[in-house]
């Protein structure tokens, strides 16, 4: 089955509330069915708020995947901070079992002053030592996703995301087809393009391939990669749904699709969810 919703808080939403626990109604008003939480500076949400939001979108039959802190660097050469990215990683996931949420999208790792490829082996055995680690103390019900990137310094080229993925069963990737766009420079136009990316997911993960977890919106993009997200009424940067709605289908995909639109998170997600049922 596949599901579309909204990241955090649209425009729309903020006018007329001002907490995660009136999101579950919203989004029933707008027939969407999964949502992303994020910590994007930090993990603060409390065990308790946690579980009352668990809650409420366990009642709405809502999905909630979670996203990890923008802080994470799994390929910086520092195990104090590897140290850090691993106790981020850990105090979401103890966050999502309040929330009955399953998946936590992370971006893996920054380049720094490294070469490409000491940057995505040092990247690759973190987070096999990470696994490890969530073993050790005992974590069973999670799902790390980590996400392709925009930006040229950063790591997770689809490759590489794929890669990441053979470390463990429970690794699956969050593909961001607006951060492959812009990294590949307007690469996403036909739904040739769009299936040559679940290709090559197929090849490294076989029967796992198509149980992803999708961003999408519209993105700027420069000679360097991702500039800043946009809505749907660009036309000039893309990726357009549509030619992905098609692939989503021909390839059965069983995925949230999350919006990451500008401010119209919501609407984007309805527009997706829209063309998804027409094509």
């Amino acid at each position: 089955m596949i599901k579309f919703g909204p990241s955090g808080f649209c425009e729309e939403f903020s006018l007329t509330n001002k907490s995660t626990e009136e999101m579950p109604k919203w989004l029933l008003n707008h027939n969407l069915k999964c949502y992303e939480l994020s910590f994007t500076n930090g993990v603060r949400l409390s065990f308790e708020t946690a579980e009352k939001y668990g809650k409420l979108f366990s009642d709405a039959n809502i999905e909630v995947s979670v996203h990890a802190p923008y802080y994470i660097n799994f390929a910086n050469p520092d195990p104090l901070m590897i140290e850090k990215s691993n106790g981020y990683i850990i105090e979401s996931l103890k966050r999502m079992e309040k929330l009955g949420a399953t998946k936590l999208i992370f971006h893996p790792g920054t380049q720094m002053k490294m070469t490409r490829d000491e940057a995505f082996n040092n990247t690759y055995n973190n987070i096999k030592n990470l696994i490890n680690v969530l073993d050790e103390q005992g974590f069973k019900n999670y799902i790390l996703c980590p996400e392709t990137m925009g930006k040229h310094g950063q790591i997770g080229t689809v490759e590489e995301i794929a890669k990441i993925c053979t470390i463990d069963e429970r690794i699956i990737p969050t593909i961001d087809f607006g951060h492959v766009n812009s990294f590949n420079q307007g690469s996403l136009k036909t739904e040739e393009d769009f299936a040559k990316i679940f290709e090559t997911f197929k090849s490294y993960l076989g029967d796992r391939f198509n149980k992803v977890h999708i961003h999408f919106s519209k993105i700027e993009y420069g000679k360097k990669g991702e500039i800043k997200h946009l809505t749907f009424d660009d036309s000039v940067y893309g990726p357009e749904f549509e030619p992905l709605a098609k692939v989503l289908k021909k390839y059965n995909v069983e995925a949230c699709v999350i919006s990451e639109s500008a401010g119209t998170q919501t609407k984007d997600a309805c527009t997706m969810q829209n063309i998804y049922h027409s094509v």
